[in-house]
């Protein structure tokens, strides 16, 4: 595991959307800025930017590849799950990917009522 700096959480945290909707699988850009510091998330983690992962990666020393983030990251949870999916937790899932989306949107048009 490596050890979280500071100084690399913050500039890592400075180049993210900021927007704390969770698709990482973090609770918030913070969070997700400190596991990729301490090796526990990709530096292409971020759902909302993926493209922020370069930047990332610069700011870690690590070599990207061309097209650094795999699409399977990019597939819902439980289209990655090996054991058959049971049509409640199915259910269960997709209405807590609705919440996130709502609440993504929420924001979004909050934040254009504040610019106006």
């Amino acid at each position: 595991m490596a050890v979280a700096s500071k100084e690399k959480i913050r500039e890592i945290y400075e180049v993210l959307p900021k927007l704390d909707c969770g698709l990482c699988g973090y609770g918030n850009c913070g969070q997700f800025a400190r596991a990729v510091t301490e090796g526990k998330a990709s530096p292409f983690g971020c759902r909302q930017n993926p493209w922020v992962g370069y930047r990332i990666a610069e700011i870690m020393g690590v070599k990207a590849p061309a097209f650094g983030y795999r699409y399977e990251a990019y597939q819902p949870v439980f289209a990655r799950r090996g054991a058959p999916v049971s049509p409640a937790s199915l259910r269960k899932e997709v209405e807590g990917l609705s919440r996130r989306v709502d609440d993504i949107l929420t924001r979004i048009e909050k934040s254009r009522g504040r610019e106006s």
